[in-house]
């Protein structure tokens, strides 16, 4: 039979109670299970997220895990907004079935040493900065996805490479589970919704906007200028963002995401992608060709 899906929010925090619950909504007929993962401090980003999950009509699984092992540096690990009680609040009107927010010694036991190795497609874009962080993120959610069974995740897609990579794992390693992906949720201004907006300056705050002006400018000079190579696009868009006060770019690259490839000149499969930080807040986006 069908399970009913439950009137209140239920809390579950031990991995065997969530693979139970898991394991009894698989057996029983014509129930489905979607995943949404998160690390907490919900914005209308991860609402979107949830939403779409919602019009699945399976079963709703919120979690909330801020995983050690994917910070490089422990100063933004010790940092990251934590709004556990708000997060609660927001997914208990949300109307969602299951939160899984369990402590790291649920998720990583003494002596814990296993983990996924992704290859080529890690040394590009965020990568080259963040050594093993991509190796983490893979470890965590195919973690979540075994804990959770999951038929359907739902990611957003302004962690570009994440979503892409996450993908590729899936079809690599032969799991049953459909990825829907969703647009990058935006501020009035076009800043891209960031759990780590809220530690922007005011000053720095009026700049960040522009990251996305800069992104829409060479979209647009690209449709004007069919043969612009990527290499003069993406001088032109650093040039444009040293103009506005955003000197501090980690990478502005134009990628095939199908193939983690830089091509010569973009077609309507390329992304345009930047990291950049602003003030002491690394931000990233992204905009499709």
């Amino acid at each position: 039979m069908r399970l009913k899906k439950i009137s209140s929010l239920r809390i579950i925090n031990s991995v065997k109670k969530m693979q139970n619950i898991c394991m009894e909504i698989r057996l029983s007929k014509n129930s489905k299970i979607v995943l949404v993962p998160t690390m907490g401090a919900l914005h209308e980003g991860h609402i979107a997220l949830i939403e779409r999950a919602k019009a699945t009509k399976a079963i709703v699984i919120v979690s909330i895990f801020l995983n050690p092992k994917q910070f490089n540096e422990k100063k933004d690990l010790l940092t990251y907004p934590k709004t556990f009680h708000n997060d609660k609040k927001k997914l208990k009107g949300l109307k969602v079935d299951y939160l899984f927010a369990p402590k790291v010694k649920e998720i990583y036991s003494l002596g814990f040493q296993t983990k996924i190795a992704v290859q080529d497609f890690k040394n590009h874009l965020c990568g080259l900065s963040r050594d093993g962080h991509f190796d983490s993120v893979a470890t965590i959610v195919l973690k979540l996805f075994n804990i959770t069974m999951p038929h359907i995740a739902v990611f957003g897609e302004k962690d570009l490479q994440q979503l892409v990579i996450i993908k590729k794992m899936i079809e690599d390693l032969n799991l049953s589970i459909k990825i829907i992906s969703h647009k990058i949720i935006r501020e009035s201004d076009g800043l891209a919704m960031s759990s780590r907006n809220v530690k922007l300056t005011n000053k720095n705050r009026e700049i960040a906007p522009i990251i996305y002006k800069g992104l829409k400018k060479i979209k647009l000079i690209s449709k004007l200028k069919k043969r612009a190579s990527c290499k003069n696009l993406v001088k032109t868009l650093r040039d444009y963002y040293s103009t506005n006060g955003i000197n501090n770019v980690e990478y502005i690259e134009i990628i095939d995401t199908r193939t983690m490839t830089y091509p010569r000149i973009p077609s309507k499969d390329c992304h345009i992608v930047v990291a950049a930080k602003i003030g002491n807040v690394r931000l990233i986006d992204n905009l499709k060709f």
